[in-house]
């Protein structure tokens, strides 16, 4: 725990306000926060055990210029104290926090939202399931998170649409020993709106494959490239390896793996060009079919091969090799379309 505590809750507190007169470093009902957590620290130490919370455990109220804000507390850094940090939301003015914190003398556990919240709706579509309060989060968020500078690609924010990277010129960069106080990567999925296990599945499925390529694979060259030519040159190719084997190798084996899992299937981008239909595929290894007579694509109706001339309402959908189908994607070909 140690978050979300409502401002105000122990304003009218007999016993607090009693505590506030009687021990000298509890001064006003702020304070009763650090108090709480000390408390905790201590106990858990004397049982050889260390506490682990979120980050609001490590940051402090304070006022500035007549107005309350939130500082690194230094009263617990340096004391194995373990945070999870959620909070790096592009334009919120916290992109730097995991950052100040490990820079501090904190444990931390890298818990962004903006790229391993994944309970966030895939991509803005009504049909998406999920939050979106953080942003929208594809298998791309979670794979191209890096810990250690993840500045270098955070391309969007909360709302979808791309961030200045000047937003991050006057934030905290990682240091060697900040670097040292990074201890883990964590992927999180809120279930107050799961309703079923075959949801859980699609909304972990397969974004935390790539939770895992960055919490356990060797830290990827592309993410060190200096050159952003060249960074975008390597890590295309590293995307590029990364879904050929999501798709054609780790997809299947879910399908069977422990009974089988209700991963996500993404379905096709199509657009209209030159009077045809052209479709693409976000992973290798799933076939795309279609019809041209209104009905509802089937693991039996035509396989996508190339653009497709038929007028008409074109309707397509990608299937796996059990036959399971993602969510329709319906274009209009019109006649006498250029």
């Amino acid at each position: 725990g140690g978050d979300e505590v409502p401002a105000g809750a122990w304003e009218k507190s007999p016993a607090c306000q009693r505590l506030i007169e009687q021990d000298p470093n509890v001064n006003e009902t702020d304070d009763l926060w650090y108090y709480y957590y000390g408390r905790i620290n201590a106990i858990l130490k004397s049982k050889g055990l260390f506490t682990s919370a979120w980050e609001e455990a490590g940051m402090r109220k304070t006022m500035r210029d007549g107005q309350k804000i939130m500082i690194v507390n230094p009263r617990f850094a340096n004391d194995n104290m373990q945070l999870h940090v959620w909070n790096n939301v592009t334009g919120w003015g916290a992109e730097d926090l995991p950052y100040r914190l490990a820079n501090a003398g904190y444990k931390v556990v890298l818990s962004p939202v903006s790229n391993n919240y994944l309970d966030l709706a895939y991509c803005i579509h009504p049909e998406e399931p999920g939050y979106y309060w953080g942003g929208f989060q594809d298998i791309d968020k979670p794979f191209y998170f890096i810990p250690f500078d993840y500045y270098k690609t955070s391309k969007e924010g909360p709302d979808g649409n791309p961030v200045d990277p000047s937003v991050f010129d006057c934030k905290e960069r990682l240091t060697d020993f900040g670097r040292s106080n990074i201890v883990g990567i964590q992927g999180l999925l809120w279930n107050e709106n799961i309703r079923s296990v075959e949801l859980l599945d699609y909304m972990l499925l397969p974004k935390i494959l790539g939770v895992a390529e960055r919490a356990w694979a060797q830290e990827p060259d592309w993410s060190l490239e200096k050159d952003q030519t060249k960074f975008e040159q390597l890590y295309s190719k590293a995307w590029s390896v990364f879904v050929n084997v999501l798709g054609k190798r780790e997809l299947p084996r879910l399908d069977y793996f422990a009974g089988g899992f209700h991963y996500r299937i993404p379905a096709a981008g199509a657009v209209v060009e030159n009077g045809k239909v052209r479709v693409n595929l976000q992973l290798p290894g799933l076939s795309i079919r279609y019809t041209t007579d209104g009905t509802e694509p089937t693991p039996q109706s035509s396989v996508y091969s190339g653009p497709i001339a038929d007028k008409g309402v074109i309707k397509i959908r990608v299937f796996n090799r059990k036959g399971r189908g993602s969510t329709t994607t319906t274009v209009e070909n019109k006649k006498g379309t250029p």
